[in-house]
């Protein structure tokens, strides 16, 4: 664990720096509050893409999981494991721990009139965490186990920020939801990475289709 967290320095570093600021910021401003004044801010380019986004969170594991597992099984198993435990994660806490707590559509509906992005499908209930965020970093943290660059490493952080961002442009979670997403999904994917490292390092290392010497 201490090798993969000290080859990934820079963006582990940029996350948690990222993570204490949003931190401060929720403990300083109520989630209303954070909502209503981004809420304040669109256009119609930022409409198309966040909605884009929030696309590319929800479908881009059904793309990711078929290259990994083109490319190679165990890298593939690896994030279908991950991804599984992101789901268990998010769903016992949205429907379990935390049920019913209402989106930023159901907390405002007679206070304030929010902005809402036409053509999107609002939610009203089971808020915490987001799952969109979940996901996307998730993707993030095998994306940056799989490469090697740092200007890559560090893009891949940005998207996973963009997707959990676009979940409070659509008024689909509050910043609150966000933050812990986030969270989720980084140790919900660094599970079976540690553990397929440890005990399967040399093992499943070919693609899908390989053709086995006879």
């Amino acid at each position: 664990m201490r090798t993969f967290f000290q080859q990934n320095k820079l963006v582990f570093s940029l996350y948690f720096l990222l993570f204490f600021a949003i931190g401060i910021i929720l403990l300083s401003f109520s989630k209303a509050e954070i909502h209503l004044t981004i809420n304040q801010y669109h256009s119609v380019f930022f409409n198309w893409f966040f909605r884009f986004m929030t696309f590319l969170g929800a479908w881009g594991v059904l793309f990711l999981a078929i290259i990994l597992l083109l490319k190679n099984v165990r890298n593939g198993l690896i994030f279908l494991s991950g991804t599984l435990i992101t789901t268990i994660f998010v769903q016992s806490l949205k429907h379990l721990v935390f049920p019913g707590v209402m989106r930023p559509a159901a907390y405002f509906q007679h206070i304030h009139q929010l902005y809402l992005v036409p053509g999107v499908v609002v939610h009203f209930y089971d808020s915490f965490p987001s799952g969109h965020t979940a996901s996307a970093f998730s993707y993030f943290i095998i994306l940056i186990f799989l490469s090697k660059k740092n200007w890559l490493k560090v893009l891949w952080l940005v998207l996973a920020y963009l997707i959990g961002f676009s979940r409070i442009y659509l008024s689909q979670h509050f910043l609150v939801d966000v933050e812990f997403g986030s969270l989720v999904g980084i140790i919900s994917m660094l599970m079976p990475i540690l553990y397929f490292e440890k005990h399967f390092s040399d093992k499943f290392n070919y693609p899908l289709f390989h053709k086995r010497k006879i």
